[in-house]
């Protein structure tokens, strides 16, 4: 399984990014829900650094 490491290792930027994109957007669709197109796009970058730092923090405490 030692052939496998790289490619685990090379996937984490894109579920980094998988990741964020998609906070961001549930975080779009909640704020248009509550304040329409401007609560969608403050919403949107909530949910994009919610995402971001939520992420970073799963791959801290999984290498602990």
């Amino acid at each position: 399984m030692k052939s496998l490491e790289p490619i685990s290792r090379a996937s984490i930027p894109l579920q980094l990014a998988a990741s964020t994109i998609v906070v961001g957007f549930i975080g779009m669709k909640i704020g248009e829900y509550v304040g329409g197109s401007f609560g969608g796009a403050l919403g949107f970058l909530v949910g994009l650094v919610v995402g971001f730092f939520g992420y970073i923090a799963v791959i801290i405490k999984r290498e602990q």
